[in-house]
């Protein structure tokens, strides 16, 4: 290539330069957004009692609810918030609740053990077989509930979700704490938050093998 066309091209070649800059430049924005979307930050706050109890067909069947007065809640109720978040789960569970008697709840823990999600259960010792207790139902379906040892309470409410979410709080899983108790349940996916619970967990796990 002679001196002219090298002074010819140049021109052409600073123009491939830019598009490839911008190339890159979008490639990398693109990267970050689908980054930033696929970790939200979660810090969600919900009170209870419910003023009512949401309506599952509403939220649950396809038909939707067929009822002309329907006497249950057709907008999302902190209940409804609370078993989102369990519904959500991919990988794992980790429960650590006080009681847990709540058969709506159970039945979404159920649900998500059956598709391979491995679930995890410490309780407290003098509710495993108290009145309405579900750690029976976790137990026959092959989940594994351990209890703390006597004479303290085992008296955490928390739950940890695919070992990124955090849900926890005075709330423990009755139906009373639902519609009838003034509780508190927080949620957040921070990492400063969450990990010293995955320890705690962890700990009390091996703490309450039954062969400890």
């Amino acid at each position: 290539m002679n001196p002219i066309d090298i002074i010819n091209y140049l021109p052409k070649l600073g123009l491939v330069v830019i598009v490839m800059g911008l190339v890159e430049c979008t490639r990398q924005g693109l990267g970050y957004l689908q980054r930033k979307r696929a970790k939200q930050v979660i810090r969600h706050v919900i009170f209870f009692p419910d003023k009512k109890i949401a309506c599952k067909n509403f939220f649950d069947e396809i038909q939707g609810c067929s009822m002309v007065s329907c006497d249950f809640s057709h907008t999302k109720t902190g209940f409804k918030h609370l078993l989102s978040y369990l519904k959500s789960a991919k990988k794992s569970i980790d429960i650590a609740v006080y009681c847990i008697s709540c058969f709506e709840i159970a039945d979404v823990v159920l649900q998500r053990h059956k598709v391979g999600v491995r679930v995890r259960v410490i309780t407290d010792l003098s509710m495993e077989a108290a009145f309405g207790s579900q750690n029976h139902r976790f137990m026959k379906d092959g989940i594994r509930v351990q209890t703390n040892k006597p004479p303290f309470l085992m008296h955490h409410k928390f739950v940890i979700i695919d070992d990124e979410v955090l849900c926890f709080g005075s709330f423990n899983w009755t139906s009373q704490a639902v519609t009838g108790n003034n509780e508190s349940v927080v949620v957040t996916n921070d990492r400063w938050v969450v990990e010293p619970f995955c320890a705690e967990f962890k700990k009390l796990w091996l703490e309450t093998k039954p062969d400890n």
